[in-house]
């Protein structure tokens, strides 16, 4: 082989080691700075004898609950009296929900609610998720927001659990955790969920929390950005602001919320595409992630997320290259021919599974994996022609 040959085969050999350091190898390399992290932690509490378990605070702060919701009715009444009927201070909570036109009877549901606590803003115009944010924001008083769902449902704590570490002035951010239902009970998606909590956990250990679960996190009002009206990962985007404003984003999975998910994988397939165009809205357009957050934030971000949403690329790159290089090697004939028919192969699975047929189990996980990646690069194409906006789409989850 030529020295650009050999220079081209570096370069597909790298799209593939990035891809596996993404996956594979960076979760090992988390968990030992998790692990050296937790013994200087120890030695300290050794050495200074203190008290290391969250106090509750001696009296509880004033909590602004933030719901956006568009054609909710399924799940509106319900949502408000879990919240509502929280476990904590009654003259102490209060609940903001922005209904963003929505044409069904969501309205008119909230219209039936007669408690002091709630603060209904019932808009007439459909403008996206992160405007009716930007106009709740305007109207919040409270010192602490706590974001959610329409169709999530809190623990009968999880206010408190978020609430509690805010007595460290440190704590800019607490995300809780969510729990995934399905009728059709586990799924490669919940595997994947709980590979992801791991990574979660471990990533507030060090320091490096990416982002906040839109489903349950609590921010301090102080830190709750103005939202460009075409953003789509708003959750991500106001957990990020807080390390780039020089605070601490906490992860506590004992503030958990429980969420249905969508047994249509069609119905999974446009909500990871949605979240897919979001995701590069925020890499490009959000610079200060990078450039104002700590090392382990820089570095859980990139490793974890930013290799993430550009995989399909590198493996496409990858698979170009070998192409190429196949012309002039048989190894790489051989090896661009397996990359062919695997892609084949999960491709197929990923259409059987989109008509509602099963997949064999051995090829479940690729199947997941192609399909998560699929989204990714159509995302980044919607991205690039600005087609996606910031208007909802209503899906299951």
């Amino acid at each position: 082989m030529s020295a650009a040959d050999q220079a081209i085969a570096l370069i597909a050999l790298a799209c593939w080691g990035l891809v596996i350091y993404s996956y594979a190898l960076y979760p090992l390399v988390l968990a030992a700075w998790a692990a050296l992290h937790q013994l200087r932690s120890d030695v300290r509490h050794v050495l200074a004898k203190g008290e290391r378990r969250v106090q509750e605070p001696a009296d509880w702060p004033h909590v602004a609950v933030v719901i956006a919701a568009y054609n909710e009715e399924v799940h509106i009444a319900q949502r408000v009296h879990n919240i509502l009927q929280q476990d904590y201070p009654r003259d102490r909570l209060r609940l903001y929900i922005g209904s963003d036109g929505s044409r069904d009877r969501t309205a008119d549901i909230l219209r039936t609610f007669e408690d002091e606590r709630l603060s209904l803003h019932l808009f007439d115009v459909n403008r996206g998720k992160a405007t009716v944010l930007n106009d709740l924001r305007d109207r919040v008083t409270e010192p602490l927001v706590v974001f959610s769902d329409a169709n999530t449902f809190f623990h009968p704590q999880a206010i408190q659990q978020l609430v509690r570490w805010f007595d460290d002035p440190n704590v800019g951010g607490v995300t809780g955790e969510l729990r995934l239902r399905s009728s059709k009970g586990d799924n490669q998606d919940s595997l994947y969920w709980r590979m992801e909590q791991v990574l979660k956990f471990l990533e507030g250990r060090i320091g490096g929390l990416l982002g906040a679960n839109g489903a349950i996190y609590a921010v301090r009002r102080s830190l709750w950005p103005a939202l460009r009206p075409n953003e789509i990962c708003d959750d991500f985007c106001i957990g990020m602001n807080v390390p780039a404003c020089g605070a601490r984003m906490v992860y506590d999975p004992s503030a958990w919320a429980e969420e249905d998910t969508p047994d249509d994988i069609r119905e999974e397939y446009h909500r990871r595409l949605r979240i897919g165009v979001g995701n590069f809205l925020a890499l490009f357009g959000h610079p200060e992630f990078f450039s104002r957050t700590s090392n382990a934030t820089r570095f859980a971000y990139f490793s974890h997320k930013v290799l993430r949403w550009v995989t399909p690329h590198l493996l496409l790159l990858a698979l170009l290259l070998s192409l190429w290089l196949a012309t002039r090697s048989e190894g790489w004939s051989t090896w661009s021919g397996l990359q062919l028919l695997g892609y084949a192969v999960v491709a197929a699975c990923h259409r059987r599974s989109a008509s509602g047929r099963p997949v064999p189990g051995p090829l479940r996980l690729p199947t997941f994996f192609f399909s998560l990646n699929w989204a990714f690069l159509i995302a980044s194409w919607r991205y690039l022609r600005g087609s996606q906006q910031g208007t909802w789409r209503r899906t299951a989850r």
